[in-house]
């Protein structure tokens, strides 16, 4: 699953259709073991793909892409402030830990800096200005 939100991570960085051959050489991972986890991306409707074709994210796939960098953002936001880790440092290893976290942690975490905007390394934080996870919580229920 930790390589699913990676591919996804990384086609929304891209900002744009790529080929799984791209994607294989960037990541440093197996074409074979790239093109399962697109198979799986695929099945949950988090991007379209075609065999010989270019991946893109749909739009629940942005949507969760979103989700990952704001969960990411906000937790540079804590080791930063809470911790005085540097922010360079913060924002390396927010990325390890994201996936680690739980939602509702993290809309603490929004919630106590007040939604902000920006994070210490400068990068917007999407959707600030409400807490996502909670939005797609509802909806799930």
């Amino acid at each position: 699953m930790e390589l699913d939100y990676k591919v996804i991570r990384l086609i929304h960085r891209l900002e744009k259709p790529i080929k799984i051959s791209y994607l294989s050489k960037k990541m440093l991972i197996a074409h074979s073991t790239l093109g399962s986890c697109i198979k799986r991306l695929k099945n949950k409707g988090y991007v379209n793909y075609e065999a010989y074709h270019e991946v893109m994210l749909t739009s629940k796939g942005k949507d969760i892409a979103k989700e990952l960098n704001r969960h990411a953002r906000l937790l540079e936001l804590l080791l930063h402030y809470e911790l005085g880790v540097k922010p360079e440092f913060a924002h390396k290893e927010s990325e390890k830990l994201n996936l680690l976290i739980p939602c509702e942690i993290i809309n603490k975490i929004c919630k106590k800096y007040g939604h902000p905007k920006k994070c210490p390394c400068g990068e917007e934080i999407v959707s600030s200005s409400h807490c996502i996870c909670e939005t797609m919580m509802k909806n799930k229920g």
